[in-house]
């Protein structure tokens, strides 16, 4: 019976954060191309947060769960 003894390199613990820099990098890629948009596009985000933390009609969405 064989066992494969050949060796791994050692992790560095780095690999999982490349996944990350995606998120990081999209704010700030809107923030350098907002002043370049039409003013409807440069605040959809914050009408889409204002939306998901206050819900459709000012009453519910997450700031209603949290009191």
């Amino acid at each position: 019976m064989s066992t494969n003894s050949t060796s791994q390199p050692a992790s560095d613990g780095r690999g999982g954060m490349c996944c990350c820099l995606l998120f990081l990098a999209l704010p700030v890629v809107w923030l350098l191309c907002a002043p370049l948009l039409p003013d409807r596009v440069a605040w959809l985000p914050y009408g889409l947060a204002a939306v998901i933390w206050n819900g459709t009609d000012g009453q519910g969405g997450i700031s209603h769960l949290l009191g």
